[in-house]
């Protein structure tokens, strides 16, 4: 059977796409010792961040909560943090981010939950940096594989990239953008 030349080509250069994207999520990660996935641990000594503000406190909190379950892949998990953060964010006075943190809530399917994430983090690093932090750092990082190959953010209390948009899948794709301080 011959196979056409267009064809052929296409193939060829999606193969080459794939293998670069795959070698730049894996690339720049090696040096992160440590990486357990779905869990932050505090046993690399790294003080968790801290505010002066205790409804920011209670947001992050709960956010890490729903982040380490998405790095887990654990939808039931996710669907409880995701609760606990809509109503942190109600407190804190983040609409949005508790409309986005409900759609998460509400939805079983990890795709679903994913897919909301980035806007979330979005509004959840409004919050902590209206908040200021009184100690610690917060980690932003991204993906450039999340949503479609759109890139997706994430904000973590330590710089080991876990990733919350494809857990096991691709864990350590993705890099560390900002330290917040």
């Amino acid at each position: 059977m011959k196979t056409n030349p267009v064809v052929k080509c296409l193939l060829s250069g999606s193969l080459v796409l794939v293998f670069t994207a795959v070698m730049a999520c894996s690339s720049g990660n090696s040096n992160h010792s440590d990486q357990h996935a779905g869990h932050e641990t505090s046993s690399s000594q790294v003080p968790a961040p801290t505010f002066k503000d205790a409804k920011a406190t209670a947001v992050f909190e709960h956010y890490l909560h729903l982040k380490n379950a998405l790095v887990g892949s654990d939808a039931k998990e996710a669907q409880k943090g995701a609760a606990a953060l809509q109503t942190a964010l109600m407190k804190a006075g983040s609409t949005k981010g508790a409309e986005l943190a409900g759609k998460i809530a509400s939805s079983s399917a990890l795709s679903v939950q994913r897919s909301q994430f980035d806007q979330l983090s979005a509004e959840v690093e409004k919050v902590v940096r209206a908040a200021k932090l009184a100690g610690g750092k917060i980690y932003k990082q991204h993906c450039p594989m999340a949503n479609d190959g759109k890139g997706g953010n994430w904000l973590a209390s330590e710089s080991t990239v876990k990733n919350p948009y494809y857990g096991d899948d691709m864990l350590n794709c993705g890099s560390v953008e900002e330290e917040i301080k």
